[in-house]
């Protein structure tokens, strides 16, 4: 009975992953040709949003009962906290390719999205997957009002102790403000291990006895 339990009877499980670790290095960082050492950092960095859900999988999601929505926030203006120097260069830069890029960007995270939406369901979990526009403090805090989520996994950002120092992440702000409770999911916290959570099992032989 519980595999046909209906989407509005399901408890809903927000998930929400950095939009950067999803993009190729030429898009995370609006740059032209990407080194050795870029690509390698990205693959590291898509393979952390990989954990992240497969943590939240082993976790938390109960298959056949749970409904994930994975969510991604693409800023504009590039930034998801005050406003810096490369933050400005960004408005800047956008002004003129802003919206084409915007577009490759949200087509990489879907695509990534859409990926880890598969790899839930082949281990049971259905799965949703939604690509936004906008400061993901603001946004996802709305997501979860909106699909009235009953709980919010966050992936939590990679910020240098000074920046942790002097204000918030946008994860620490959707713990503050979501309407649900919040766990933030730290990278130095998962195991590699941790993935094999999304390996769907293997089939059970048969006896012809």
């Amino acid at each position: 009975m519980s595999n046909h339990i209906p989407l509005s009877l399901r408890r809903k499980i927000v998930i929400a992953l950095d939009a950067e670790k999803l993009l190729p290095p030429v898009l995370a960082n609006q740059g032209g040709n990407e080194s050795s050492e870029e690509v390698n950092a990205a693959t590291a960095s898509r393979f952390s949003t990989f954990k992240t859900v497969a943590w939240a999988k082993a976790n938390i999601v109960r298959p056949n009962e749970d409904h994930v929505f994975l969510i991604a926030c693409i800023n504009p203006d590039g930034a998801s906290g005050p406003l810096d120097a490369g933050a400005i260069t960004n408005m800047w830069n956008n002004m003129f390719t802003g919206q084409e890029n915007h577009t490759d960007k949200v087509k990489e995270a879907e695509g990534a999205l859409k990926r880890l939406s598969e790899a839930l369901s082949g281990v049971g979990v259905s799965a949703s997957i939604e690509v936004v526009l906008g400061s993901p403090a603001e946004k996802i805090p709305e997501y979860v009002h909106v699909h009235r989520g009953e709980m919010l996994v966050v992936q939590a950002p990679v910020r240098s102790a000074l920046a942790a120092t002097l204000a918030y992440s946008w994860a620490d702000t959707c713990a503050n403000v979501a309407e649900c409770p919040t766990v933030i999911v730290k990278l130095s916290d998962l195991p590699d291990n941790v993935a094999v959570a999304l390996d769907p099992p293997l089939p059970t032989p048969t006896q012809n006895e």
